[in-house]
């Protein structure tokens, strides 16, 4: 069993919107191109792939993979929402850390149905009228489920507690639209670069969604050695929960969209990776709306609740220490590819590292956190730190 998992590249194709011609082997095929190059090797040197992929059919992993080669090692395909790309990137780490193989790629991608609407990706189309409060509904074990049918619908009840039960300033939602704009116009990744289109709807506090590729390679120390692939980055943790009933039983929006579970899971990555939440320099955190960046903040440990509205204006942790969270612009700036967000995010945080990003670059950040959910269901942090 290999001790250390190290990232021996990355790689990220830009994200585009909605009605981008982009294909998904196109979008895909620069994000693997990318990564081998960074790793410094090729392709018949990776042992397993693990696709990511929420919106194309099945086969669609080997058809991306074509361009570069097909050689005969195992390909798995992934469809898991939102969390699509972490759960890759997770299992591409544990199959390095068994021991079953040296080297795993991590491919997530996404190119949306032709034709679908900001709308539709939010389920707005679909809107449920049923009342949320009554009793009958929030008795039944499965409400909190059907809430996730209909996102749009419960990221504006997530807005309206945050502005009227917890009194969050409505400058600070405005702060944090305005950081992540700014930060996605320095990032060449970034959707909002692309396009102005926001499908004449959608709300100012959600992420735009997007088409895009991504790619992390992992390996062991001895493949970096022997092949004197890049390294220099390693995973000291990645760990995954999701719902308890208990979290779910008062109906809680901020519960039903992952507060809880992401103070469980940070918790459990911060005792893995042996550290603080006040030694994290720079996350990645999964705002797919600005209240998820509020609330995800807090629930990370980057700040207590009720210094929300002082955390977003000066972004200073426990000890007073300036911290990055972000810095790419975030979902609600570089945009969500629900296949490729994840690995996206782990790119963004490797450059940080590296200290060669291409947005809002951190001066000697040595440790870093990546946080995705999937609306609440599922929950993943990872720690990364510089070796």
């Amino acid at each position: 069993m290999s001790q250390r998992v190290l990232v021996a590249g990355v790689g990220m194709a830009p994200f585009v919107p909605l009605s981008a011609r982009d294909s998904a082997a196109s979008l895909a095929g620069r994000a693997i191109r990318s990564v081998l190059e960074d790793a410094r090797i090729d392709f018949d040197l990776v042992d397993q792939v693990f696709c990511s992929c929420v919106h194309n059919e099945a086969g669609s992993a080997e058809q991306v993979l074509a361009q570069i080669g097909l050689t005969g090692i195992p390909i798995f395909s992934i469809s898991d929402g939102c969390v699509s790309a972490s759960s890759a990137f997770q299992l591409a780490r544990n199959s390095v850390l068994s021991g079953e193989v040296e080297c795993a790629l991590a491919l997530g991608f996404e190119r949306m149905p032709v034709g679908i609407s900001n709308r539709a990706f939010f389920g707005l189309d679909e809107m449920s009228v049923q009342d949320w409060g009554s009793a009958d509904y929030a008795s039944r074990p499965t409400a909190f489920l059907e809430r996730r049918q209909h996102p749009a619908a419960l990221f504006a009840a997530q807005t309206s507690w945050l502005l009227t039960r917890m009194a969050i300033a409505e400058s600070s939602f405005e702060r944090v639209i305005s950081h992540a704009r700014a930060q996605a116009r320095c990032n060449p990744f970034a959707v909002t670069n692309r396009s102005s289109d926001r499908d004449d709807w959608l709300a100012p506090y959600l992420c735009p969604p997007a088409c895009g590729a991504a790619a992390v390679l992992l390996c062991t120390p001895a493949f970096i050695a022997r092949y004197g692939a890049r390294g220099g980055i390693a995973v000291l943790a990645s760990v995954r929960s999701s719902d308890t009933a208990c979290e779910q039983e008062s109906a809680n929006v901020l519960d039903v969209l992952g507060r809880a579970a992401t103070r469980r899971v940070a918790q459990q990555a911060y005792e893995r990776a042996g550290l603080g939440a006040d030694e994290i320099e720079v996350v990645e955190l999964h705002d797919q709306s600005v209240g998820d960046f509020m609330v995800c903040s807090a629930a990370l440990g980057l700040c207590e609740e009720d210094q929300i509205d002082t955390f977003v204006h000066e972004r200073r942790n426990a000890r007073g220490a300036q911290i990055a969270v972000c810095p790419s612009g975030g979902l609600l700036g570089r945009g969500h590819a629900p296949g490729a967000t994840g690995l996206a995010q782990i790119a963004e945080l490797v450059w940080q590292l590296r200290g060669t990003a291409p947005a809002g670059q951190l001066n000697g950040a040595r440790t870093a956190l990546q946080h995705s959910a999937a609306l609440g269901r599922s929950v993943s942090v990872t720690i990364l730190q510089r070796t």
